[in-house]
């Protein structure tokens, strides 16, 4: 079953992850529906954001925060995804990873929207388009169940 971009149930009424466009718009914190991901995936973007602007001492309660929201992430699709084939790939990393590189690349979108020269804001754009389409790719795989996440211990 393919998971469509921008839903959050299927057809059998199953909760699943949200598709690609509505992780971006939670990323720039546009409403969305409740769901953790994207609830977490929000929280990773304003985190980053804080992060840019504070001074490396106080970042480690920002990581702290950020390493909570990755495992809840993670916690949240091992018990929300198909069990995968026995032949299933292994991802690189785990949701809850990519889901914090969105973050980062989103924030500096933005940051480079704001002020940065015009080639640096489209690399950062390219960078978090392809992310996203990673992203896209991968909850695809998940839900058709031929894809596994690692079991990272953070």
């Amino acid at each position: 079953m393919k998971v469509s971009r921008c839903e959050t149930r299927s057809s059998t009424g199953r909760t699943t992850l949200p598709g690609r466009d509505m992780l971006l718009a939670a990323l720039r914190g546009l409403p969305h529906d409740d769901h953790p991901v994207l609830d977490a995936a929000g929280e990773l973007a304003v985190l980053h954001q804080l992060r840019e602007r504070v001074p490396v001492r106080e970042a480690a309660g920002i990581d702290r925060r950020r390493w909570q929201l990755m495992r809840a992430i993670d916690r949240w699709v091992i018990l929300a995804a198909p069990v995968p084939f026995a032949a299933a790939d292994e991802h690189c990393e785990t949701l809850g990873g990519l889901v914090d590189r969105l973050a980062r690349h989103s924030a500096l979108a933005f940051v480079a929207l704001a002020g940065a020269p015009e080639p640096v804001f489209y690399d950062e754009w390219v960078r978090l388009d392809d992310l996203a389409d990673s992203y896209q790719r991968l909850i695809d795989d998940l839900w058709a169940g031929v894809r596994s996440l690692p079991a990272h211990t953070y």
